[in-house]
């Protein structure tokens, strides 16, 4: 395996030093910024929602929904210690505000109470759940009554093309209806060396 392999099989849950390379690409990247930025405005975060990240990696886009959810809460959400010691880095200012809190786990462990999240998000996480269903199950069991949940996906395989994008953009879609969801779209953006795209739905306003 080449050095540069066994960085990005680091993805799934960085660990040691080469899991810290990692999050420095994911940081520094421009095609992963983007895709984070281009998610959180997709999102429309208010000033007081309360934002939940599933694998919130170095914390790029906790720190984007902070400065709009500006009276609110934003919660990181990942696996890896390595990487929420890079996100408490570049979140600390407003970790110290009590207005980001990070923590440990995975979506099957989500610690949080019922139903308070206005807004929940993940970016390039859903090809490493190994049943959708059950996670956009579990998502929908933290989010408030008509909030909003947005699933981002940009195929990292070798020579990737739109049609992996959209084979796997329907297989959300598939499983958000599955679990629940209603209202359910997408939207596309266009990047090399394949489109990137992001599922939103709505959390039943109604209903147990």
């Amino acid at each position: 395996m080449s050095l540069r392999d066994a960085i990005f099989g680091q993805f799934k849950k960085p660990e040691g030093w080469l899991g810290r390379i990692a999050g420095w690409i994911m940081a520094t990247r421009p095609s992963n910024r983007r895709r984070n930025l281009w998610t959180v405005e997709l999102l429309r975060i208010e000033p007081g929602d309360r934002v939940l990240e599933i694998g919130c990696g170095p914390g790029l886009a906790l720190k984007a929904s902070a400065e709009r959810a500006t009276s609110g809460l934003v919660v990181g959400l990942d696996h890896s210690r390595i990487m929420l010691t890079q996100a408490w880095r570049r979140n600390r200012r407003a970790i110290e505000d009590r207005r980001v809190q990070l923590k440990l786990g995975g979506v099957e462990q989500l610690p949080m109470a019922d139903r308070v999240f206005d807004k929940v998000f993940a970016v390039n996480v859903v090809q490493f759940l190994p049943d959708k269903e059950a996670a956009l199950r579990a998502i929908g069991e933290v989010m408030a009554p008509g909030a909003t949940g947005a699933i981002t996906y940009q195929p990292r395989n070798r020579n990737p093309t739109r049609a992996d994008t959209m084979r796997v953009g329907e297989e959300i879609k598939a499983a958000m209806a599955v679990a629940g969801f209603e209202m359910i779209r997408s939207e596309e953006l266009f990047m090399r060396p394949a489109p990137v795209i992001c599922v939103l739905a709505r959390k039943a306003a109604t209903g147990p």
